[in-house]
């Protein structure tokens, strides 16, 4: 979230409220504007940080640049300083620091403990202090002054000290990204007068020959005001503002920039000084950037502009980038005098796109960046442009000669009704409609009440309200969360239902697990070159994939439409370091629609490559280390489905899919329907991604057919009758599939065979050539009563029969 810094002096100029800052700012805690702490200003100066008094003033007997200024603050003794400021006279009132203060050395910057030294030949007992050594200001020229009404003697801490607020400000709250923004929080949480600042009067209008304004994109750019003045001194900032920047987090840097920025941290509207005489065309306009224009931003770097960035341009090139920041060619140089200054909206989300597309997003972005790239007022422009004007003309000389305002389609305020009950029944405490009107009005609303009806108009700073919870919400700010009572739920709490397909993902990924296979996560967002390297010929293996518009990084500017990229990819980078890998990947693909929005689909993908390593020996049907094979690929989704209870299939194998080896790649159906397909990887894909080229295996399928063909969940009470375990070993051609056995067995032994299971596959001498044997384990057991030998046997014997008539198989001793 935004930060912002309040200083309790420069909070105190627009409210006075009965209360400690400490107070204030656990008022605006409470009133849900998040507080982080309350900082001291002048807690490092301690107990040797005074005002002072110069006494008299000597020039140093060895030195014509020093001088000795003997200062009293409050001590039985006066002290001797040697200095070389120029600034000072005798009476003067000055900060001195005694032996042992720490103090912020002007040169390094650093913070530095104060010892004694010896200069030419006298030895300074302390130090007379710069606004730069106090860390109050940038000023290293001369000693600081202070009003010569201060207490001599008494600590500088409680002199000039100060607090500062240090606030995270929610995205929705522009308004209060401001020192009056939170001026305004104050006033109505304690209900006291608050006081604007100080603003010019503006003409509204501007000679064309000196300036003229103008917005092409009025969406991007909704308001463009600006000023001309003339008579402009460029020069240091006055010390308090100067101050009261630092105390913010700025650095001040001349009177023009120190305005602009403390207009910005006053009332939160980003304001940019122009030298009018660099604006070519005497013009100034907001537009996007052609196509090839380049930028030489304020931090000296040379930058190539997107058609979509929005910019302020003059009559021939653009001067900076809107929003963001500002370019060298027009800034204000130790010169100027004439200065264009301009207030403006931007659309947030432009700004934001343009920050992230130029790196400029985050700490490397600046504070006004951080302002447009939230939905900020356009109420805000005049005020601002109006109040810098107000401060040029005081601090710097300025003369105003004009002003303009481009405002061609102005915001209308938010209008919310509500009824004056619905407030006591969202927040479920007891308050009148009388009591929020009120609330709502210290707010700045306008408010109407008319029996159980609330009429609002929001003040046209709040862009956050829209609706009537948003109302309940500022009622329940003012008027106090505590007022809401504690209360017990009571009554049926709904049940919680989760969607099938959520349980049913639990329990898929439950399944494969057991098998052994880890699970993994990977980024939707993929690369698109990732897409060219499923296929041998870098042919689509899924329809185009969706492009992100604005995409964090070129590796993941697209939505995969297949898992299997995602799976190489994960495959790849983890057999650098190991052997083999074996894992699967639950997650959606995301497919375009014509004319709607598209499609997210879960799928299933697995992956095996390499070593095929147990788990834990034993644990698992791996019993040993070996290379996974076709076979494991279509035991596990098999196996997958049995699990499930999906209905019966039939795997086979077929020519090569895209992206597969041809002649080892298979195709799983169920009812006539293709259910799963997967095989062996091209091996000149797998070479593509470094994986082994003849030991890469992988599958994928849909989530939500598999669901659709798994039975609901039932409960079936097992046989309290003993199993008799019979196994069988059948020879039959070697093109005859085991599926069909298993179909067989079970068909002849129906209502005694509970389970049918391949034990060992044998081909050899003992079955001749073009002959498999199958082992096979086959438990029989009945659910009304035990079954006799004689029963046992007659069920062995409709098995051979059924195998020898249908299948030519036969059985081997």
């Amino acid at each position: 979230m935004p930060s912002l810094r309040v200083p309790y002096s420069w909070l105190r100029e627009y409210v006075h409220a009965p209360a400690t800052v400490d107070e204030i700012a656990a008022r605006l805690h409470m009133a849900g504007m998040e507080v982080d702490r309350v900082e001291r200003v002048g807690g490092a100066w301690g107990d040797k940080v005074r005002v002072a008094r110069i006494q008299k003033l000597e020039k140093h007997p060895n030195a014509d640049k020093l001088q000795l200024a003997t200062v009293e603050f409050g001590a039985a003794q006066p002290k001797t300083v040697v200095t070389g400021a120029t600034n000072i006279a005798a009476g003067d009132v000055v900060p001195y620091g005694e032996l042992g203060a720490e103090y912020v050395d002007g040169h390094t910057g650093e913070r530095v403990v104060m010892k004694p030294k010896n200069m030419r030949g006298i030895t300074s007992e302390g130090m007379i202090l710069s606004a730069k050594e106090l860390g109050l200001g940038e000023d290293h020229d001369g000693i600081m002054q202070l009003a010569k009404s201060l207490t001599v003697g008494v600590l500088l801490q409680d002199a000039i000290g100060d607090a500062v607020i240090v606030m995270e400000i929610a995205p929705n709250r522009p308004d209060a990204l401001s020192i009056l923004g939170i001026a305004r929080e104050v006033a109505a949480l304690y209900n006291v007068k608050l006081t604007e600042p100080r603003a010019a009067e503006l003409p509204g209008k501007l000679d064309p020959s000196l300036l003229t304004v103008r917005i092409e994109d009025d969406r991007a750019c909704p308001r463009f005001a600006a000023a001309y003045l003339e008579g402009i001194r460029i020069g240091p900032s006055p010390d308090w503002m100067q101050r009261r920047l630092v105390a913010a987090g700025m650095r001040p840097i001349t009177n023009i920039v120190d305005i602009t920025n403390y207009v910005m941290l006053e009332i939160g509207q980003p304001l940019h000084a122009y030298d009018a005489t660099m604006l070519r065309g005497r013009v100034l306009v907001a537009r996007k950037a052609k196509r090839g224009e380049r930028l030489r931003t304020l931090d000296s770097k040379d930058r190539a502009l997107r058609p979509e960035d929005l910019v302020i341009a003059d009559g021939e090139r653009a001067l900076g980038l809107a929003g963001v920041m500002g370019g060298e060619d027009s800034e204000i140089r130790p010169n100027t005098t004439t200065v264009a200054l301009e207030a403006a909206s931007f659309e947030p989300l432009g700004i934001r796109r343009s920050s992230d597309a130029h790196g400029l997003q985050g700490s490397s972005g600046s504070a006004a960046a951080r302002r447009f790239g939230l939905d900020l007022s356009p109420a805000l422009v005049s005020l601002a442009l109006a109040r810098a004007v107000s401060l040029m003309g005081e601090h710097a000389g300025g003369r105003l000669i004009g002003s303009t305002d481009v405002y061609p389609h102005p915001r209308d305020r938010a209008h919310v009704r509500l009824r004056g009950s619905d407030v006591p029944r969202v927040l479920g405490a007891s308050i009148a409609s009388a009591e929020s009107a009120d609330a709502l009005r210290r707010l700045g609303f306008d408010v109407q009440v008319a029996d159980d009806t609330i009429d609002t108009y929001a003040p046209a700073f709040r862009t956050d309200i829209g609706i009537a919870e948003d109302i309940v919400e500022e009622v329940a700010r003012i008027v106090g969360y505590d007022r809401i009572p504690t209360r017990l739920p009571f009554g049926p709490l709904p049940a919680h239902e989760r969607h099938p397909l959520d349980v049913f993902r639990e329990r898929v990924r439950d399944v494969l697990v057991g098998f052994g296979l880890q699970d993994t996560i990977s980024y939707a967002a993929i690369d698109p070159a990732w897409l060219t390297k499923l296929t041998a010929d870098g042919s689509p293996l899924a329809p185009e994939p969706l492009r992100i518009t604005n995409p964090t990084t070129v590796s993941q500017s697209v939505m995969r439409p297949t898992l299997r990229a995602s799976l190489l990819d994960t495959a790849s980078r983890n057999l650098r370091h190991r052997e083999g890998v074996g894992f699967f990947e639950i997650s959606p693909v995301y497919l375009p629609r014509k004319a709607e929005l598209p499609e997210e689909r879960w799928t299933v993908g697995i992956l095996l490559a390499g070593q095929a390593e147990p788990v834990h020996e034993g644990e698992t049907w791996l019993t040993s280390p070996r290379s996974w094979d076709l076979h494991d690929l279509r035991g596990i989704t098999i196996g997958l489905r049995d699990a499930v209870g999906a209905g019966p299939v039939k795997g086979a194998l077929q020519r090569g899919g895209p992206g597969l080896h041809p002649g080892r790649s298979l195709r799983i159906e169920s009812d006539g329907r293709v259910v799963a397909v997967g095989g062996q990887l091209d091996p000149r894909v797998a070479a593509m991604w470094e994986l082994p080229e003849h030991e890469t295996f992988v599958a994928e399928f849909e989530l939500a057919h598999l669901l659709s063909e798994t039975p609901a969940p039932s409960a079936v009470m097992p046989s309290r009758y003993p199993a008799a375990i019979r196994e069988l070993a059948i020879v039959v051609d070697e093109a005859r599939p085991y599926g069909e056995v298993e179909q067989a067995i079970t068909e002849a032994a129906k209502g005694v065979a509970e389970s049918v299971a391949l034990r060992d596959l044998y081909r050899g001498l003992q079955v001749g050539e073009g002959k498999k044997s199958f082992a096979v384990r086959i438990v029989l057991r009945s659910a009304t009563g035990t079954l006799s030998e004689e029963d046992v046997e007659k069920a062995l014997k409709r098995i051979q029969g059924r195998l020898e008539r249908g299948l030519g198989a036969s059985l081997r001793s």
